[in-house]
């Protein structure tokens, strides 16, 4: 392969084998990746929600937004086995750590960290592996539902006692900092793979500064203050 970034469309499995192994194992990376996590999230976030959230009205948002990130999981499995690839007891990412203790954590975490999802796919949503660019595409307005749902549960808590304002400011300053690890290293060989073959379009640091803007605004614009950023992503953010 020449320097120049893959160009063609690939359709599916059964077209890889006329392409470099490295191709189906850098998707590989991506799929099985997004099938942990997506699971992860779910159960360890979304399923609780259900039960904390305060209405019927809510419990019902929670419950879709719950279905959809299972769902979600599934099209991203699928696309591991179709390539024969087993996505159980790998490794999901550190931000479900976070120890969710209420309403008012599942707010924040949907506020913000979703938003890192939906960077992800708009890279995903232009993917030279068509089944791939097709799961991107049909799970976006999905997570763009999750951010809205997480904004909602801000507002109203905010309506409801401007006391949530604490909580939800310290859920922010944990949360945002653990969430910048999600895109990865900014000297990672694995992405500088992922856009030679049209996977994705950015770096980790591009997309790393993308969230911390997007972040920043919606904060700002919320009364919230913007988190600290780590020391080690303070040379590659500017705000």
């Amino acid at each position: 392969m020449s320097a120049e970034v893959f160009a063609d469309e690939v359709r599916g499995p059964e077209e890889l084998a006329r392409y470099p192994p490295e191709y189906r194992k850098a998707i590989g990376k991506i799929v099985v990746s997004h099938a942990v996590n997506e699971l992860k999230g779910a159960v360890t976030f979304d399923e609780p929600a259900i039960r904390m959230a305060p209405t019927p009205k809510f419990k019902w948002l929670v419950s879709r937004n719950t279905m959809e990130e299972f769902n979600h999981h599934i099209l991203f499995a699928r696309l591991a086995e179709a390539l024969g690839l087993e996505w159980k007891d790998k490794r999901s990412l550190t931000i479900f750590d976070y120890p969710m203790v209420g309403w008012v954590e599942f707010g924040a975490i949907k506020a913000v960290v979703d938003i890192a999802e939906l960077i992800e796919l708009d890279d995903l949503i232009v993917s030279t592996y068509l089944p791939l660019r097709k799961v991107a595409k049909d799970t976006y307005p999905d997570e763009k539902f999750h951010v809205g749902l997480g904004r909602e549960i801000v507002r109203t808590l905010l309506a409801e006692d401007p006391a949530h304002r604490a909580g939800l400011q310290a859920a922010f300053d944990a949360l945002v900092p653990q969430t910048l690890d999600f895109f990865g290293s900014s000297s990672s060989t694995n992405n500088e793979t992922f856009v030679r073959w049209g996977l994705k379009r950015r770096s980790n640091e591009a997309m790393r500064q993308e969230y911390a803007r997007e972040v920043r605004d919606y904060l700002l614009k919320s009364g919230f203050t913007m988190p600290e950023i780590p020391e080690k992503y303070r040379g590659e953010i500017a705000l």
